[in-house]
């Protein structure tokens, strides 16, 4: 998911630093891209020290969404920042409102009786899917790791199960994305039951699983007992939800 971005005041080298930044960020989860238009933009990034952007940004009544760099910020913006400007601690205070922004749309949403599936086979996406139905469990899918982290930043879940092996087109591999999962929790898997799958799934391949946040591993073939045991009795089921 792109959030868009605004710049207000600036010199032209801060602002060439900073464009130059978002377009790095857009290939990135959660990424960044620069629009014309604060009317257009999700986030305002503001020159605290310009007066004009300051007034700009209030009269919009856009001092909540945006990020000041300067001497000082007004009451109630988003966050701030002194300068130097630096451009990945700007990346990280956007990635910190947009996590916040996330978990507040989100909590008060129980986790639905729902799975995510994670492939980027079709085929394989399906056979799970079905196997899922017949345990009384729908399910929705997501072809790379953007996807899912998208349907996570919108959507919460039960059970996620994700493919090690992801192709291609997505940024993270499975293991990658289950860390991800773990270390930067998306709203979407706070509660989840994170579930990697894989044909590779011998000791070391289920050591690594482990070491990189998954509650559980399947091997393929899937196993329908083994699933069926999963679905009936999750790993989380016994721990209380974090909210």
């Amino acid at each position: 998911m792109l959030h868009r971005l605004h710049l207000l005041g600036f010199s032209a080298f801060e602002r060439s630093t900073l464009a130059s930044c978002v377009r790095l960020a857009g290939s990135r989860q959660p990424g960044y891209v620069q629009v014309a238009t604060p009317e257009d933009a999700d986030f305002l990034v503001v020159d605290a020290d310009n007066v004009d952007a300051v007034l700009t940004a209030s009269a919009g009544a856009r001092v909540g969404d945006a990020v000041f760099v300067g001497r000082h910020a007004p009451e109630g913006a988003a966050a701030w920042m002194p300068r130097p400007l630096d451009a990945l601690l700007l990346l990280r205070e956007l990635d910190a409102i947009v996590a916040l922004r996330g978990a507040a749309a989100t909590a008060d949403m129980p986790a639905l009786p729902q799975a995510l599936i994670v492939d980027d086979c079709e085929a394989a996406t399906r056979h799970l899917a079905g196997r899922l139905q017949r345990l009384g469990l729908p399910s929705v899918a997501a072809r790379t790791s953007g996807q899912a982290l998208e349907r996570l930043a919108r959507q919460r879940f039960e059970f996620v199960f994700v493919d090690v092996e992801l192709g291609e087109a997505s940024e993270l591999d499975g293991l990658a994305l289950c860390r991800r999962l773990r270390r930067q929790p998306s709203p979407g898997a706070r509660d989840a039951v994170l579930v990697l799958v894989s044909a590779q799934h011998g000791e070391v391949d289920r050591v690594r699983g482990a070491l990189a946040g998954a509650d559980a591993y399947l091997g393929k073939p899937l196993d329908d007992d083994e699933l069926s045991r999963l679905v009936s009795r999750p790993p989380r089921a016994a721990a209380p939800a974090s909210h």
